[in-house]
């Protein structure tokens, strides 16, 4: 594993609202300790209203790293929405009321979503993915989240899916985000490839890779490639393999350089 790249195979999870693919996990064997998890996310129905705590919160309560989190949009319908913060800022009262008379919606952000917009979600941003959104979501290596309204859903045992009330007014924010959706940089065009700088936090760094004809990559960090689209290949040393359209790719720090070579779309996700 050292010396060459991985090809990963996603780990598909079903759930009552769509399915999400972890596209480069801690549940991939093959793979050293990763400091965050790259799914796929297809929303066939609304998710949960919901919340994640920050890492002082968490290892107090859960004895785990908190969840920031980004989101890159691949595809969606023309009334696609999500919603992203609140409105305005808001007292504990009224967040506590709202939630308890099912009005809480009313006051989040309500966004249209249009493919290729980006939306980073640092913990404490009240949030739910609309119906109809594929996704890539990159993520802090964490799965807390708490619930704040489900739509009165149940689950596959018809029991009343689970709030986590108390928990959620205490990490929430009570004003809107101070974010937009789009990249946090702008397009950089080189020869014979571009770039865009999607999201950089204290926990990863995500470029989207627009390849004409070839990129340098550095390897000095732990690396994940994903591909979105098209096909080529990259090489490393005196080695080299074809990629293409949904593959995912661990790039071990070993070699200094990789090079890919093609016409594809590709976001590279790396520590910060």
């Amino acid at each position: 594993m050292e010396n060459n790249i991985l090809l990963l195979n996603p780990i598909q999870k079903d759930y009552i609202w769509g399915t999400e693919k972890w596209l480069f996990s801690s549940l991939h064997q093959e793979l050293p300790s990763v400091p965050f998890l790259i799914k796929e996310i297809l929303s066939r129905q609304a998710l949960s209203l919901q919340v994640h705590p920050d890492d002082a919160f968490a290892r107090l309560m859960e004895g785990s790293p908190g969840k920031t989190e980004m989101w890159y949009i691949l595809d969606c319908p023309s009334d696609a929405f999500l919603y992203y913060g609140l409105k305005h800022r808001v007292s504990l009262e009224e967040l506590t009321k709202r939630i308890e008379n099912r009005t809480i919606l009313e006051i989040c952000r309500k966004v249209p979503v249009r493919r290729g917009e980006v939306f980073y979600l640092p913990a404490g941003i009240i949030h739910a993915i609309g119906p109809g959104i594929r996704l890539l979501e990159i993520q802090q290596n964490s799965h807390i989240t708490y619930r704040i309204y489900d739509y009165d859903r149940k689950d596959r045992d018809d029991q009343p899916r689970s709030l986590h009330i108390e928990k959620a007014l205490q990490v929430s924010h009570y004003l809107p985000p101070c974010f937009g959706h789009e990249p946090m940089g702008c397009q950089s065009r080189k020869e014979g490839y571009s770039k865009t700088l999607l999201t950089e936090c204290l926990y990863f760094k995500a470029i989207l890779y627009d390849i004409e004809e070839s990129v340098e990559l550095s390897g000095k960090d732990l690396q994940a490639l994903i591909i979105l689209e098209g096909s080529g290949e990259i090489s490393w040393k005196h080695s080299a393999i074809s990629i293409r359209s949904k593959d995912t790719l661990f790039l071990p720090q070993t070699a200094n350089r990789y090079t890919v070579r093609g016409h594809l779309r590709a976001v590279c996700v790396s520590p910060s």
